[in-house]
């Protein structure tokens, strides 16, 4: 399935836009009470291990918070590893994760220390907006690459493929 590169060797990563479209809906649900939100895409391997066809959206179970330094969001990781068995089963991979943020869309340093995909090239979408801006906004989100431990290739965007 995967190597010790993970997916690093992942050309593309194609997103159907119903997907796309619910992820908005989910992060915009959560945004609308002022808070940040998670989901993440499991999929499959294609055309020799070059593409990740995303399947799935799912909204982990999270506490989303207001701190004294900004907003947050927690995933337990009993339900962490709940979404990975069921990946697993489903012979999907855990390979993007997209949350919101509240203004601009960027990865900050806890993004960057504390993501939910772990494996080598896996791709994070930030959206801007709590995501209020829907599909017309899509040129503003931000995607990040996982390229080391805590170490994201900005501008990956032509990484990402809506269908």
């Amino acid at each position: 399935m995967t190597g010790p590169r993970g997916l690093l060797e992942v050309e593309r990563f194609r997103v159907p836009g119903e997907i796309l479209n619910q992820t908005i809906d989910l992060l915009q649900e959560i945004g609308d009470y002022g808070l940040e939100s998670f989901v993440l895409y499991g999929g499959v391997l294609r055309d020799g291990g070059r593409v990740i066809e995303c399947r799935t959206v799912y909204r982990p179970r999270q506490l989303p918070m207001r701190t004294p330094y900004g907003l947050a969001v927690s995933v337990p990781g009993e339900e962490l590893a709940r979404l990975n068995l069921l990946l697993f089963e489903r012979g999907e991979i855990l390979a993007v994760q997209v949350h919101s943020h509240p203004t601009d869309a960027y990865h900050s340093e806890t993004d960057d220390v504390y993501p939910l995909v772990t494996l080598l090239g896996s791709v994070s979408g930030v959206a801007p907006d709590f995501a209020k801006g829907g599909i017309d906004d899509l040129g503003r989100w931000a995607w990040y690459r996982l390229v080391g431990i805590g170490e994201w290739l900005s501008d990956s965007a032509d990484l990402v493929e809506v269908f």
